[in-house]
């Protein structure tokens, strides 16, 4: 095993706080996981290395190695949006609208791709061709929620994704936690859609808190479950109330967030385009409208139905392969010609 390989085996086998020596098997397990994730475009970066996300040295009990996919080289600010998986539509409403508009003034949005809120802000950032990354609280290479397959492709050529997790570790309510902590050490605002009362977005808050990160949240009819976060965080004095973007943007220029690395590298390869090209391209596309549709997207729009379903469906009669069909997907979805349903079924906007 080289020297660079080895120490990599070693951070991520040891975390801080960890008590013991790893197993050989447990070390081979990581080394084949490492190796993988290279071959498939990833990387393994210690968290004192410039290329990782900064933030995370300095956060206790964090890990001592992140596994990347994407650039994660946006030189604008990072704001965590977070809230309930079980949002009500208007939650899910404010949370995109709010992500595109601070999209659209060079803003990273950053969350965990969980359902309900989270999902909601990625796609208010991508669909405004802005920049967008999420923290994961599974191992890089698995997809959860499933349905959220796409979303995760199209973050990954985004800012990327982020796990502190050996890839192929599944999900579970410590990984889950630790994610929400990271998500904090790594943004320089948090943002407080929806959430009830002892919900993760709790648990990201605290973080946030304990982290100086300037914390916001969003005012909700007191007699609604999904306010109980948010509305205790303002009673207390935890988080400033804000309105929409133009607040956020004021919180972030009073507060302060974790020192930014200089110069981080870019990532070669497709997958990381740069963040101006991709918001350029985006801009390009929403102006272009169908006309902007190439061969692909438009088998797929054509192959679509109105009335939701997998998108696997729809693949099959378009004659695409599912990675053709996602990347189409995507571009449909910018356009304003597709459109994704909640729990992940894909239909058609617009007729022939």
């Amino acid at each position: 095993m080289e020297e660079g390989v080895r120490e990599l085996v070693r951070l991520a086998a040891c975390p801080r706080g960890a008590e013991g020596n790893p197993s050989p098997e447990t070390e081979r397990a990581i080394e084949r996981a490492i190796r993988h994730l290279e071959r498939s475009g990833g990387r393994a970066v210690p968290v004192q290395d410039r290329d990782c996300p900064a933030g995370l040295a300095s956060l206790a009990g964090g890990p001592r190695v992140v596994f990347l996919a994407g650039p994660w080289n946006h030189p604008g600010p990072l704001v965590a949006i977070v809230g309930a998986r079980d949002a009500s539509d208007d939650g899910c409403d404010v949370a995109y609208g709010l992500a595109r508009s601070l999209a659209e003034q060079g803003v990273a949005v950053v969350s965990g791709l969980a359902r309900g809120i989270d999902a909601a802000a990625h796609r208010g950032a991508l669909e405004a061709g802005g920049v967008s990354g999420a923290v994961l609280g599974t191992g890089l290479e698995r997809v959860y929620p499933a349905e959220h397959r796409d979303l995760q492709r199209a973050l990954a050529g985004s800012l990327g994704l982020l796990s502190a997790l050996v890839p192929g570790t599944a999900p579970t309510r410590k990984t889950f936690a630790s994610r929400n902590r990271i998500l904090a050490a790594i943004s320089n605002a948090v943002v407080v859609v929806q959430g009830r009362d002892r919900s993760g977005a709790l648990l990201t808050a605290t973080a946030a808190r304990g982290l100086g990160r300037p914390l916001a949240a969003l005012p909700w009819d007191s007699r609604d479950p999904l306010g109980a976060a948010p509305h205790a965080l303002i009673h207390e004095g935890a988080a400033t109330l804000v309105r929409g973007a133009a607040d956020v943007l004021e919180l972030l220029g009073a507060g302060q967030g974790p020192e930014p690395r200089s110069a981080p590298r870019a990532v070669a390869g497709p997958a990381s385009r740069s963040a101006p090209a991709a918001a350029r391209q985006a801009e390009i596309l929403q102006a272009r409208g169908s006309a902007a549709m190439g061969d692909r997207e438009e088998l797929l729009w054509g192959a679509l139905r109105e009335r939701p379903e997998a998108l696997e469906h729809a693949a099959l009669r378009a004659k695409l392969s599912i990675a053709e069909a996602s990347a189409a997907f995507v571009l449909l979805e910018i356009v304003g010609r597709a459109r994704r349903e909640p729990g992940g079924a894909v239909r058609r906007v617009g007729r022939r």
